[in-house]
């Protein structure tokens, strides 16, 4: 059907995106002007030293654990080229670190990130930018909901960023992160907190962390630097501890779960900024009452399974340092 929306349809059946923010060790965003091809480092911008790195990258993923995007705004253009390197913490923390580089040619980006995914010392020097990062989808040629739903919202954060003076925020339209069906998305810098059915209420309180946070169960993905089931936890809490806990800093595992992870005991360690640690475990269960099939993109032939799950078991204890 030419005119299905995916987003639309989703978003109108009610379906709860928690647990759905990726979990990558790196990424690796590269300023490149779209438009963007449906696999996006196959765009006539990307060079074939980088299409052939990235390639090998990912044939070893679980070795690397990288994600490669494109991300530009014609408003931050400048005469180098903005390379965003953001790699997992191990630990407790607030976010991944950033590292950015700004290179004089596109042919410069395979050895640069070849030396930084293999772990050896880089050529370029990072530049000192301390600011937080937005990436919205605007990937049209992926899927058209990403471009449907995702320019309108991009146009809108550069707005609230202009208006508010937000200096050390940035927003930058991306390629495909995931979710085309949970459009408009979007994930933050550098909390990897993944948000989609954005809504120019939602994608204000993120931009300013102030407001309510009502729409938090209906658009809030996940934090990348957690468990996928663990992520349904940290939801519970921030509806809890509200804006609160995004100053926390935390770690997420997976203790114990079945075959099928139908059963999955989880943890989240949170320290706060007055020196206290709590311990949150709770069990995360699949609700079969809930189960829908949706297709995943516009595109799709077929709609698939999507199981949903619900808390039980919610304790919090405080622990020594």
């Amino acid at each position: 059907m030419e005119n299905f929306l995916c987003a639309e349809h989703s978003r109108q059946s009610g379906v709860d995106i928690i647990g759905s923010a990726s979990e990558h060790h790196i990424y690796v965003a590269i300023e490149c002007p779209p438009p963007w091809a449906s696999y996006d480092l196959e765009s006539s911008g990307i060079p074939d030293n980088l299409r052939e790195l990235a390639d090998e990258i990912d044939e070893e993923y679980d070795r690397f654990q990288t994600r490669f995007l494109l991300i530009y705004n014609e408003r931050l253009k400048q005469d180098n080229l903005t390379i965003l390197i953001f790699r997992k913490q191990s630990g407790l923390s607030t976010g991944y670190v950033k590292q950015e580089f700004h290179l004089a040619d596109m042919q410069d980006v395979a050895p640069l990130v070849k030396q930084y995914v293999m772990g050896e010392a880089t050529d370029a020097l990072p530049i000192d930018n301390p600011t937080k990062d937005i990436l919205i989808c605007t990937h049209g040629s992926r899927d058209r909901c990403c471009s449907r739903f995702g320019n309108p919202i991009y146009h809108q954060a550069l707005k609230i960023v202009e208006e508010r003076s937000l200096d050390r925020i940035r927003v930058w339209q991306a390629s495909h992160i995931g979710g085309h069906r949970m459009a408009p998305t979007a994930v933050t810098f550098p909390d990897a907190r993944y948000y989609g059915y954005l809504t120019p209420e939602s994608l204000r309180s993120i931009l300013t962390q102030t407001g309510r946070l009502d729409w938090i169960a209906q658009q809030y993905r996940g934090c990348g630097r957690l468990p996928w089931a663990a992520q349904i936890l940290e939801r519970e809490l921030i509806v809890t501890y509200r804006w609160q806990w995004f100053d926390y800093r935390i770690e997420g595992r997976v203790l114990e779960h079945n075959e099928d992870e139908s059963f999955n005991q989880v943890e989240i360690v949170a320290d706060t900024p007055e020196g206290d640690r709590h311990r949150y475990t709770a069990t995360i269960l699949l609700d079969k009452s809930k189960t829908v099939y949706l297709k995943g993109s516009c595109n799709s032939e077929k709609a698939s399974l999507v199981e949903q799950y619900r808390v039980e078991a919610l304790t919090d204890c405080c622990v020594p340092m």
